[in-house]
This record gives structure tokens, sequence and C-alpha cells, in this order.
């Protein structure tokens, strides 16, 4: 694979699994008692914790499996499995958190981790830096992270323009692509 095709890979990999479209929801949904000014700090605040978790889990995951023992076939499946269980999440509209009251940090990072980087993201970034390398998946991961941003940091503008329905067909699409993916894990998993 050429360079600029397993960057194109990586990229819409990482940002199908991170799927900011299906954050707008809870995303204003956690926000609503904050000013704007409040929602977009929380929305840098998530994203930026969010590439933390990914760059670390790129740059140390792997030594992580082996001193636990755990070869990437299993954490492919293992992946998979959590992949296939999140696009289900997202195509049958599942709530992954209640009506419970958060302050602005605890909503930062609910955002930040499960709904951006979560199990799937931390998997996929590992899967990534072996299967295209490590710099082509840290430049991937950036691009795919900065749109997220852009899409959290005017997500009421993009709810107001897009309508709720059409953000949540763009939410049942990328949970069948994640699907799709969660199979695909699993089969070379297997096949590993």
């Amino acid at each position: 694979m050429a360079f600029v095709d397993q960057f194109i890979y990586a990229f819409v990999t990482l940002f199908v699994i991170l799927d900011p479209f299906a954050s707008i929801p809870a995303f204003l949904a956690l926000t609503r008692k904050v000013s704007d000014e409040e929602r977009r700090r929380i929305a840098h605040k998530a994203v930026f914790l969010a590439a933390v978790l990914a760059y670390v889990f790129l740059f140390t995951g792997q030594s992580i499996l082996t001193m636990l023992g755990v070869s990437l076939s299993s954490f492919k499946i293992a992946g998979g499995i959590v992949l296939g269980l999140m696009g289900l999440e997202t195509i049958l509209g599942v709530e992954l958190n209640g009506n419970k009251k958060q302050d602005t940090d605890s909503i930062a990072v609910l955002i930040a981790t499960p709904l951006l980087t979560g199990p799937g993201v931390i998997t996929t970034t590992i899967l990534l830096g072996q299967q295209v390398g490590m710099p082509i998946t840290a430049a991937a991961a950036f691009l795919a992270l900065a749109l997220a941003f852009v899409i959290l940091h005017y997500a009421p503008l993009l709810k107001n323009a897009l309508g709720e329905k059409t953000i949540n067909i763009f939410s049942k699409i990328m949970g069948m692509m994640l699907l799709a993916l969660a199979v695909e894990f699993i089969r070379t998993g297997l096949a590993g």
C-alpha cells in the first residue's frame, strides 16, 4: 500500500471509530446548562484529552500487550467485539450515559472517553501502528481528532443547520461502518 493509501485508510478508520457525529447529541445534552463559551471550552478539553489517550496507546500499546502476554491476533478479536458492540449501540440508539448531572470537567472526560477515544480507538491505534506504521497513524489521528474538534466546537450550529434527523442518519451510517470494521478485525484476528 502506498503512503497516501495507507494514510487515507488510517484516517477513515479512525474517523469512523471516533464518530464525532454520534457525540453531538450526547455533547449537547451534557452541556445544555452551560454557556456557549463554557461549551466550547469543554469541547477543546475533551478533544485534547482524547488525543492524549490516543497517542499514549499508539506509542505504548504494543509494549503493554507484550507485557501482558496478549497476542495481536487476540487483541484484534477483542477489539472487533468492542467495535461491534459500539456499532450496535450507535445503530440501535442505545444511550451511553443516563441523565446524571456532571460538572464541566466530568463532561469533558466523558466526551473524551468513552465517546471519542474509547476502547475502539485505543484498539485501532495500536493495530494501525503495527499495520501502517506509527508516523502515518499519528498523522491520521491528528487529522481525525482535528475534524472531531471542529464538529464538537460547532455542534450547536451543525445541529441547527443539518437538523437532528440528518445527524442521526450520519451516526447510523457510521455505526454500520463501525460494525463492518469490527467484522474485519475479528476475521483477520482469527486468520492470524
